[in-house]
């Protein structure tokens, strides 16, 4: 957006996340379906941007495999734990540690894996702070 590098003059960026997608495949390996589910996304997103498909001029598909190979997140997972709802407010990370502070003296944890989830940049560390 600032950084003119990233892109072509007079082309763009755009990011597209796609949450929960699994880790194992019923059939196939990551390294071997990668394009097909970038297709899958492209081919999705086109449904409502008909144009898509015609202006993208490069892309990186990132499964959770290479999440996990890359920037060592278990499974791909870059909220560290599922945000489902046993595990979400007052049980993140787990019940009774939901405000930082832990049984051990002096460890507060923040980050992704405690409240409010990894979904908010920076919170945890925040909120701990005050």
């Amino acid at each position: 957006m600032t950084d003119p590098s990233v892109a072509p003059p007079g082309k763009h960026v755009m990011s597209c996340f796609v949450q929960y997608a699994p880790y194992k495949l019923a059939e196939g390996t990551w390294d071997d379906q990668r394009e097909a589910f970038g297709d899958n996304v492209i081919d999705t997103l086109s449904e409502y941007m008909p144009n898509l498909k015609k202006i993208i001029v490069g892309r990186q598909v990132l499964t959770p495999l290479d999440l996990e190979r890359e920037f060592g997140l278990t499974q791909g997972n870059i909220f560290q734990g599922e945000l489902s709802l046993e595990q979400l407010f007052f049980l993140r990370p787990v019940p009774g540690w939901a405000y930082y502070k832990t049984p051990v003296d002096n460890l507060y944890m923040c980050g992704s894996a405690t409240h409010p989830g990894g979904g908010i940049m920076a919170a945890p560390g925040g909120l701990r702070a005050r």
